[in-house]
């Protein structure tokens, strides 16, 4: 029997910005998520695992000590791309776990990225520079796949997400990027961008992000297909708009504004300029948050 999911509880455990005194900020990203069913059941996993500082730990450790809490429950870790502020904490939060919680990620994620900066000088910024495919293979389960993955009922990736508008297009930096696949180095289009899709008992939809390089309309566009409703209520997470243009934020915020949305809560590499927009533009489903945040989105009551 199909269970329903009835509240989406999502806690900020990594990221720039602080909201809580004892918790220490970082550069990545970390979302611990607890998802709870009509049964009264529930399901935990993590999406991603920080920029390997001592911050993700310690904000763990916070955790535990505020409210007996700590990641032993999660039963998988899910990476929204292959960037070193998403992953490279993954291999201390396996430890953490005590626990062979398999990965579920797209191919790419695990490839060499490389970025070239001003200098001319070369960086390595995917998970290379913490530890090699091999390594991460020898400690857990890794599930690597382009397509929308069911992680348990009600709980999907998006996969691979279709760019089908003309606005949201890599910039910037994320040009500088290349990948090696196969022995053949080539830009990186970041394809291995994905999102987490909740779909609750009264059909409404929120979506987690890690940093939406796909695009953050064209991700929810997304959601809407494979949910089959177009009742987004909640978006949380990073949109990469710190560089966006003022027609690519004009246009985000237009698109946005057809969902009935009643959170928004924008963080990672949203930048000012896209969490200034997003406040304007959203001032009551605004919520400003950081590490030590909970999110919360509940189904509504039906007779």
């Amino acid at each position: 029997m199909t269970r329903a999911i009835v509240e989406v509880e999502i806690r900020i455990l990594s990221d720039g910005n602080v909201e809580n005194w004892r918790v220490l900020g970082e550069a990545g990203f970390t979302a611990l998520v607890k998802v709870t069913y009509d049964d009264t059941s529930e399901f935990q996993f993590l999406f991603d695992t920080g920029g390997g500082t001592p911050a993700l730990e310690h904000n763990v450790g916070v955790m535990k000590d505020t409210l007996k809490r700590d990641l032993s429950p999660i039963e998988m870790i899910v990476l929204s791309h292959g960037h070193w502020d998403h992953t490279a904490g993954l291999l201390k939060v396996i430890a953490m776990t005590k626990k062979r919680v398999p990965v579920l990620c797209h191919p790419d994620a695990l490839l060499h990225k490389i970025f070239t900066s001003d200098d001319g000088k070369r960086h390595e910024i995917g998970i290379h520079e913490y530890y090699t495919k091999s390594e991460l293979e020898s400690r857990t389960e890794v599930i690597a796949t382009t397509e929308p993955y069911a992680i348990a009922d009600g709980i999907m990736t998006t996969g691979v997400v279709p760019r089908t508008n003309a606005f949201e297009k890599l910039t910037g930096r994320l040009q500088k990027i290349m990948i090696i696949r196969d022995g053949e180095e080539t830009p990186d289009l970041i394809e291995d961008d994905l999102s987490v899709v909740f779909h609750l008992k009264d059909d409404s939809v929120a979506v987690l992000t890690g940093c939406c390089h796909s695009g953050i309309v064209n991700t929810i566009s997304h959601a809407t297909k494979l949910t089959g409703s177009s009742s987004i209520v909640g978006i949380i997470g990073g949109f990469h708009l710190h560089d966006a243009s003022k027609e690519r934020l004009t246009s985000t915020v237009e698109h946005l504004g057809h969902y009935p949305l009643s959170i928004i809560a924008p963080c990672h590499c949203t930048g000012l300029r896209g969490r200034s927009a997003l406040m304007n533009a959203f001032e009551g489903p605004f919520k400003d948050i950081g590490v030590g945040s909970v999110v919360k989105f509940e189904a509504r009551q039906t007779e």
